[in-house]
């Protein structure tokens, strides 16, 4: 019934396209899918009430096309606060790290010496 699987060929111009059914070996190219598609539109385009349906098509593309904007935008604005938020912390962290490393020094065993050396470390 089916065709027996060719050995493949050399490629064909343009970019092939895959059926997706299995035992199905169509050697069709984007031109191709673009004929079919056109002669498909041709025939939906004589159906009634088609031009209202692809007007509220195109009504709906549009509105997620600007809804995707508007999200890109969003995006944007919140990798620049995340990126100044994420150089507070690292200077934070910076300056932490420098206290800690005062306060892990060796602890004087006179309490006003300690004091004394902590306060000319300013």
């Amino acid at each position: 019934m089916f065709f027996q699987p060719r050995r493949p060929g050399p490629p064909p111009k343009g970019m092939p396209v895959q059926t997706g059914i299995p035992g199905l070996n169509l050697n069709l190219n984007v031109d191709h899918v673009q004929v079919m598609g056109t002669l498909l539109m041709m025939g939906l385009s004589r159906r009634p009430g088609f031009k209202e349906e692809m007007e509220e098509f195109m009504l709906f593309m549009q509105k997620m096309q600007e809804a995707a904007e508007t999200i890109s935008i969003q995006m944007e604005s919140m990798h620049k606060e995340y990126s100044k938020v994420k150089a507070r912390m690292q200077e934070n962290t910076a300056s932490v790290k420098r206290e800690n490393s005062r306060q892990e020094m060796v602890p004087y065993n006179n309490p006003l010496l300690h004091h004394l050396f902590k306060l000319m470390s300013y």
